[in-house]
Order: C-alpha cells, then sequence, then structure tokens
C-alpha cells in the first residue's frame, strides 16, 4: 500500500496490546491509535474533506495530533503541520500560501484569527476548535473538534497513492525569510523516514524521548516515523522540561532521546541531575547546531554508558536528515572532526558547488548541494523560487562549507550570515566556536552590525552555564587569544538565555535589537 498510513495499519495488527505512546499518565496502544485515526478519518470525510485536500493542524502536542495525522494519510490528504506560536498574520500567511481548505486548532489558537477569515483565507471551508469556538468566528464554518469523532468501522479504506503526490506540506522555519511549503511527496518520505532508523540503530524494544515540538520535521522523523516504522514507544512530553525529561526518562527507562544541544545543556547542567538515573540512555540524535566537546565530555561523564551521540544534519527541503557524524571524544578530550556533519546518508549525494554549479576541490569553500530522492518536489505554488533552490538536479542548502579527502562534510556558515569585515570574511561559526571553548560559556551566536568603516562588524552573545561567573572583557580576551584580529567581536553581550524558537534554534534575527555589551576597540 503506497500509503503513510500503512505503518501504523502494520503495527496495530502485529503489536495491537503493545504502548505506541504514553503521554502525562496516558497509555495509547497501536491498536489506541489507529481506532482513533480511523474514528478522525470518518468524522473528516462526513465533512467533505476528500483526496488532495489540505489539513492544517495547529494543536498542542498531545497524542491527538498522531491521530490526525493519520487520519489525512489515510484520506490520501495533505498534512500541513503548523506552528502553534504564530500569531494572526503568520497563521493567515501559511493558510493563504497553501490552500488549506480544513484547519483543526485549539481554541487558544482559533482566538488569534480574525473574524472575516476567510476574505484572507478564500480556500478555506472548515475550522474545528478543540476547547470550543471562539464566538468570533463565523458559525458558518466553525465547528467544535469534538464533531470530527465519527464511528471507526464507518471509516473510508485507505487511499492508494502514488510515488510523487504529496502527503505532506511542511512549512520552512522563518528565521531566514517568510515561510515557504515544501511539498514532500511519498517518495520522498519514504526515502528517507523508512531508511532513519537504521542509521539510528533504532529497534522495536527502543524506548524513544520526544520533547520536540510535533510539527517539526526532526519530531516527525526522529521520533513519529521511527515509533511506527519500528512498533518501538514513545514517550511524547507536551514541552520541554529539562526537570520532567530527566523525571521520565528513569521513570520508563528511555533509550534514545532526540534533541537540540540546548536541551542537553540545560539537563546535563541542571542542580538536580544528580537525583536521576539516566543510564538507560544508549543514543543521541543531536540537531539544530554540533555538540561543543565541553557538553559532549558532560554527556559521557554524567551517562556512564559510552551512549552512541550522532550529530544530524538536515533541512526541511530534503525532507529530513540527510548526512550523520557519528561524535566521539578522543583520549585528549577533543572531538574529532568536531565541526564536521559527517558523510551523506546511503542514496543521497552531496557536493561543494560554486555559484555557477562546478565542484569545487577538496576542502575549497563553496555551497553544500544535495541530490538524491529526498530532495522536494518544490515550493507550493512558487515555482520561480523552487527554480532557484534545486538547480540541475541539486538542492541548494544556503550553507557554506568544505568536503574533505575521506568525504566527511563541514560547515562553515550559512550563506546569508557571512559576516565582510573590511574586505575579509568572516564566519560567525568560528567565533562561537571560540567563546564555546571559554568554560563559562554555554550558548553563543554572532550577528552582523553596520560600520561606517568596515562595513560589518561582529557582535557577540552568549548565556552562561550555571554557576558560572564571566564578564564580557574577560570575553573578549579570551577571544584575542583564540581568534585572528579581524574576526574578535566588536561586542559581547551576556544574556540570560538567547532568544529561541520553539524548536530550540537561536534566533539570532531577535539579537539584532539588544543593547552592546563591553566593545572592543576596531581595528582595520
Amino acid at each position: 500500500m503506497s500509503n503513510r498510513a500503512s505503518a501504523l495499519v502494520r503495527q496495530a495488527a502485529r503489536l495491537p496490546a503493545k504502548p505506541a505512546v504514553l503521554f502525562e499518565g496516558q497509555v495509547w496502544t497501536f491498536s489506541d491509535l489507529l481506532l482513533r485515526a480511523r474514528a478522525y478519518a470518518a468524522g473528516l470525510a462526513g465533512a467533505g474533506f476528500r483526496r488532495g485536500d489540505k489539513l492544517g493542524l495547529m494543536i498542542a502536542t498531545r497524542p491527538e495530533f498522531i491521530a490526525l495525522e493519520y487520519a489525512v494519510f489515510l484520506l490520501g490528504g495533505i498534512m500541513v503541520p503548523l506552528n502553534v506560536h504564530y500569531q494572526r498574520h503568520e497563521i493567515e500567511h501559511a493558510l493563504a500560501a497553501c490552500d488549506v481548505e480544513f484547519l483543526i486548532v485549539d481554541a487558544e489558537h482559533a482566538a488569534r484569527l480574525q473574524a472575516d477569515v476567510v476574505t484572507a483565507c478564500p480556500a478555506l471551508r472548515q475550522v474545528f476548535s478543540f476547547g470550543g469556538v471562539p464566538a468570533h468566528l463565523p458559525p458558518a464554518i466553525a465547528r467544535e473538534a469534538g464533531a470530527l469523532l465519527g464511528d471507526p468501522a464507518q471509516a473510508p479504506a485507505p487511499v492508494e497513492l502514488q510515488p510523487d503526490d504529496v502527503p505532506m506540506m511542511l512549512y520552512t522555519s522563518a528565521t531566514t525569510g517568510k515561510a515557504k511549503g515544501v511539498m514532500l511527496t511519498i517518495a520522498n518520505l519514504e526515502s528517507n523516514y523508512d531508511a532513519s532508523p537504521k542509521w539510528l540503530h533504532l529497534g522495536e524494544d527502543d524506548v524513544i524521548l520526544c520533547a520536540l515540538p510535533l510539527y517539526n520535521t526532526f519530531a516527525l522523523n526522529q521520533c513519529i516515523n521511527a515509533v511506527m516504522s519500528l512498533g518501538a514507544t514513545m514517550v511524547l512530553l507536551p514541552r520541554f522540561d529539562a526537570l520532567t525529561c530527566m523525571r521520565v526518562i528513569a521513570q520508563y527507562r528511555c533509550t534514545f532521546f532526540p534533541a537540540v544541544p540546548t536541551m542537553l545543556q540545560k539537563v546535563l547542567y541542571h542542580p538536580d541531575v544528580e537525583r536521576f538515573d539516566l543510564s538507560s540512555l544508549r543514543g543521541f540524535c543531536v540537531g539544530a547546531a554540533p555538540v561543543p566537546a565541553p557538553l559532549l565530555a558532560r554527556l559521557h561523564e554524567r551517562i556512564g554508558n559510552n551512549p552512541m551521540v550522532i550529530n544530524g544534519y538536515g533541512l526541511t527541503e530534503a525532507t529530513a536528515i540527510v548526512a550523520t557524524h557519528h561524535v566521539t571524544v578522543d583520549a585528549n578530550g577533543q572531538i574529532p572532526r568536531s565541526k564536521s556533519i559527517g558523510r551523506p546518508l546511503d542514496g543521497i549525494r552531496m557536493a561543494i558547488l560554486d555559484i555557477d554549479g562546478t565542484p569545487l576541490a577538496n576542502d575549497t569553500v563553496g555551497e553544500i548541494c544535495v541530490q538524491g530522492a529526498c530532495v522536494m518536489k518544490g515550493y507550493y505554488r512558487l515555482p520561480e523560487v523552487t527554480a532557484e533552490a534545486i538547480v540541475d538536479g541539486w538542492l541548494r542548502t544556503g550553507d557554506l562549507g568544505t568536503m574533505d579527502s575521506e568525504g566527511y562534510f563541514t560547515i562553515v556558515d550559512r550563506k546569508k550570515d557571512l559576516i565582510i569585515r573590511g574586505g575579509q570574511n568572516v564566519y560567525p561559526a568560528d567565533i562561537e566556536e571560540a567563546l564555546y571553548r571559554h568554560t563559562a560559556v554555554a550558548e553563543a551566536a554572532v550577528i552582523a552590525i553596520e560600520d561606517a568603516v568596515l562595513g560589518e562588524v561582529p557582535a557577540a552573545f552568549v548565556s552562561l552555564k550555571p554557576g558560572a561567573a564571566v564578564t564580557p572583557a574577560e570575553l573578549l580576551s579570551h577571544c584575542k587569544t583564540e581568534l585572528a584580529y579581524f574576526k574578535v567581536p566588536v561586542a559581547v553581550d551576556i544574556l540570560v538565555e538567547l532568544p529561541k524558537g520553539p524548536t530550540g534554534k537561536i534566533l539570532r534575527r531577535e539579537l539584532r535589537g539588544y543593547p552592546r555589551g563591553e566593545a572592543a576597540p576596531l581595528t582595520t
């Protein structure tokens, strides 16, 4: 069956009573999930949802999200997960840009919609709201989401789809510009999602901790898909909280933890970390940023069983993760190839190309490009933008990097983040890595600020580890010993916490309005 719901159907037949999702005291078996998915499918079909219709899903992280996702798959529709932190204009832009016909929201999110939402989103036919329908929404289209629970026995048979059909449309993170709808086909999802458990070394007996928002591709792949593909169990948290993570790891003996470095930082340096037995963890997949050496050392020290740590590199436009690096610490406490994102997964090609698409020599900086069945069909209704992103079959990632003689790729920086200081190329990642080498620094981010003489200069922002103390002047002195003069930031600002998006990615754009810390003298 070419339908993404086939995995759930298979596991419900094979392991009907096995817990698929554990959530705040609730136990959802595979048969429970399939039954609920079929109930939602029956309700949606009764409301007029048909093959190819697009359903926007904007609800808090909970098992119903998964059941609704698979209901859409069963019906041959297109799932459009939406960031629950979107405000009114962001929601309406997303709905209109991808022609969402059906929207399922929590009442708190529905309250952000304007009364005349149909004018802004002409394709929208139905809004279903959990927790009541806000009075300002037009009653002709707004209903309580409880109405979607139909008779599972009346659910239509799973729709047979073709490899080029689109069952999912993901919105890219808006940290680098206006979000775009990424069309992912059956072939895209099968090429990447179904291969993931193999390189993650996951099996049926694994217990996966998911503290990521479910609308994010990292959670869709590393958590939901792994559970469905393998028949594993997922411990699902409504939101990330370090203390809760430690408690459920110890309680449910979680074995695998997909996370971003910030999450690991908060867990491993939590003041109560010694109270919990975390030794069941045998694997981590870390995305969004490299794992700093001090954090990796702390992880090995605290977990104590030499867990596998995989740094994953991926992007929404390539379905999910496309390259991995098994991160280790050597006898000197260093990470070999510390900046590397590793090598491409089976079936994926990667190359370093110049602006004209010409392959570059080893160790030469160019744009990291990806080719393979994982590459998206395109951006929805944006053919020109798609043509700029996919050139001669190569997806231009926007990341600058190099490839060494053994095929290991290393990110230098984002193409858009490059700082040109008086004609010298300055990569923020170099400065951030230097700051991470200071024992007091927990997080670091560098941005460009305008300068009348040099054009652009780097400014740094950091947060500190619990109990650490350091001044901006001391951090500037540290940078001067670690970096060439033109890379030394002109200022360092110490914040309680760096601004982040819901997936834990640092939002550099929000740092531009912060006051500057202690400055270093400019040197041309």
